[in-house]
Formats: C-alpha cells, sequence, structure tokens
C-alpha cells in the first residue's frame, strides 16, 4: 500500500503542507489497455482531520519525467470522480472529519512506454471564511507506477457474442464498490465484467424474462481461463428467478451465490460468480487447465438475471481483496449495448460498424464482443 502525505515530489512547485488532510492510494496503478487506450485506473483516499470544512479546489497529475500535464481536474470537473458516505449534496466539500474517495481513470497515449511514476497535486480552499482552516497549502506526492504487464487470459467461456456489462469504466457499480471486509476498505471489482450472452438475433432471453431458462447464457459451460488450482468454492445456493429478489438473504457469504476462486500464480486469483447450484465439477485443490470445463453459468445470489461474474483479484477472498488488471488474448468489438438489449428486438451493430479486432485488451463497459 503506497500512503502519501505532503510529500516533496514536486520539488518545483510544491513545498511541505500542514494542510490538516491524509492522502492515500491504497494500490499502485497498472498500465491496462481498456478498449483501445491504455489506462491507469486508482483511487485517492482522502479524510480531513481537522476541524473545519474543506473543499477539494484542484487535483492536477503529472508525469514527473517531463512534467507533461496527464490530468488536471478542477472545480465542477471533480464533482463526478468523487463519492463521500455522507453523500452531501456538495461533492467536493469535505466536512471536519470526513472521508472521500476520488476515483481515477488517467487515460495515457497509445504509443510510447508510459510513465513510471505520477506525481499529484491536490489544491484545498476554505469554504466557510467564519471557520478558517489551519493552513492550505496544497497536499502533493508520488506514486510509482507498476510497470509489471498485466495478466495475459483466455475467456471463461467459449464462443459467441457477449456483453461486457458493468464493465471496466471510472463510473460502474463495480468500479465503486468499496466494500469493508476485516477492517479494510478494498475494491476488489476494480476490473469486474457481469458476462451477458447474446442469441442469433442478439437478444439475453427470449420469451417471458422471468423464466429463468430462457435466457441465453443460462447453462453455458464455465471455463478456466488459465492453468491454476481451485483455491476457494461455495456450492448449494438455489437459482433465483429473474427480477424478482434473491433466493437466499445477500451477505458477504452469499453475495457471489455459489461461486469457485482459481489460483492463477503470483499472486493473482480469477473469481467466478453466480453459478448453478450442483454443477461444479472441479473441488479445492483440483489442478485444472486453461479452457477446462468449471461449472455452468446460473442466477445465484446477488443476481437479478443470468450472467457470469468474473474478475481478478490479489487475494483468495471474493471481496476481502484488491482487484487487479487482465487481459484477454483475443477478440472482436462489436460495438456498444444500451438498453434496447433488454428488448425483444435485440441488440444490432450501428450502420456500417464492422467488428474490431482486438488482442491484450479489456472491453470496456456495455461492449459487446465476439468470443472466439
Amino acid at each position: 500500500m503506497t500512503s502519501l502525505v505532503a510529500s516533496s515530489a514536486l520539488a518545483a512547485e510544491a513545498k511541505d503542507s500542514a494542510a490538516e488532510l491524509e492522502v492515500r492510494v491504497p494500490l499502485a496503478p497498472q498500465i491496462v489497455t481498456i478498449g483501445d487506450a491504455p489506462r491507469l485506473i486508482y483511487e485517492f483516499h482522502v479524510a480531513n482531520y481537522g476541524r473545519s470544512d474543506l473543499a477539494l479546489d484542484d487535483l492536477k497529475i503529472t508525469d514527473p519525467a517531463g512534467g507533461a500535464v496527464l490530468a488536471d481536474y478542477a472545480g465542477p470537473a471533480l464533482d463526478p470522480l468523487i463519492w463521500r458516505p455522507d453523500a452531501g449534496a456538495d461533492a467536493r466539500r469535505l466536512p471536519a472529519g470526513g472521508v472521500a474517495v476520488i476515483y481515477m481513470q488517467t487515460p495515457l497515449a497509445k504509443s510510447g512506454a508510459g510513465p513510471t511514476a505520477l506525481a499529484w497535486r491536490l489544491t484545498i480552499a476554505n469554504p466557510d471564511p467564519s471557520k478558517p482552516a489551519k493552513d492550505l497549502t496544497p497536499v502533493s506526492g508520488q506514486i510509482a507506477v507498476d510497470r509489471g504487464p498485466p495478466l495475459v487470459i483466455g475467456f471463461p467461456f467459449k464462443g459467441g457474442d457477449w456483453v461486457a456489462a458493468n464493465g471496466p469504466s471510472n463510473t460502474s457499480i463495480h468500479r465503486r464498490s468499496l466494500q469493508q471486509v476485516n477492517g479494510t476498505g478494498r475494491i476488489a471489482q476494480r476490473y469486474a465484467i457481469d458476462w451477458i450472452k447474446l442469441d442469433g438475433e442478439g437478444r439475453p432471453y427470449h420469451g417471458d424474462k422471468a423464466v429463468v431458462g430462457n435466457w441465453t447464457d443460462f447453462g453455458v459451460e464455465v471455463l478456466a481461463v488459465a492453468d491454476g488450482k481451485i483455491s476457494a468454492s461455495h456450492d448449494g445456493i438455489p437459482n433465483n428467478v429473474p427480477f424478482n429478489g434473491g433466493a437466499v438473504p445477500i451477505t458477504l457469504e452469499t453475495v457471489g451465490g455459489n461461486y469457485l476462486i482459481l489460483d492463477l500464480g503470483g499472486g493473482r486469483y480469477g473469481f467466478y460468480a453466480h453459478l448453478q447450484p450442483g454443477t461444479q465439477r472441479v473441488h479445492v485443490g483440483d489442478v485444472v487447465h486453461k479452457g477446462q470445463v468449471l461449472a455452468l453459468l446460473g442466477n445465484t445470489g446477488n443476481s437479478d438475471a443470468p450472467h457470469l461474474h468474473f474478475h481478478v483479484s490479489d487475494a483468495n477472498s471474493p471481496l476481502g481483496s484488491e482487484g487487479v488488471p487482465y487481459v484477454f488474448e483475443g477478440y472482436q468489438t462489436l460495438g456498444e449495448a444500451g438498453d434496447e438489449m433488454m428488448g425483444q428486438t435485440g441488440w444490432k451493430p450501428s450502420a456500417g460498424q464492422a467488428p474490431i479486432a482486438r488482442h491484450d485488451s479489456l472491453p470496456a463497459e456495455n461492449e459487446v464482443v465476439r468470443v472466439p
């Protein structure tokens, strides 16, 4: 974990700050291609330890190697990046004793090696002159970029057209899902995708969508994305009736429904959630090979309709871990799905849009991809 408070990393611009803020970056970002562009995904955890409210005024990100500005969010531009548990109307106003998370997604140039570090500078202001803050000197620091390549894997199913629902973006429900497990807030689902299969008409289901067996992906074989060892499993939870609530109360233990975790080596774990009960063909400790059938796709746990939730994290825990990047070997992008996907007319690519080949990339939120 990288903990940064009032660093002199931006030596040319910054000085030591006594502002009553703590700023942490829990996980060093790693360059990963999402869609057609390389990106860095990371978060700032900000706590106000003072007795006066503070306003988060500007957040600037530069490449310390040459000073190039990679991102600069000033004033209202910061608002959509900030989450606060007190859900205040003014996102940038951080109350005394309050905390906030700033969700960052920094795009990088398509060519070149990318930065080895990020320099940041958080400028603050006093939102209430009647209660002056102790110190408004900007807080700054530097974040090392993890230069290791993302894990390259195969798909957790074979063939067809699939929607990367709730896939990687800076605003998806997975990205914003900060879970407290064992006293630490983590984002295990940072790069998670809810995979939904489309039929030949571009539909995720036919007929009555409340019938679980009418969904195109229900019962699809779930595959090992790489060689590895089964490190955790859970079974015995019944399938949910689509859009009719859960078959069991949702807790930390049942949120993933029936699930498997595959130890991929190197401190990387693949999490498969919402599997059908009684269909797991492997047990904890089994060594499996890429492409091997593990179970059947279902609709269990925190799942409105059949889909496969998949992510990779750094520990053998569904949510008590940090999500880490991974990429798929190869696929085609067909377009982006919207609300029309849920209708009986089905999804169709935009007129004139040809499939785009992708390699060593991760689909972005709601991309429709063709899997080999």
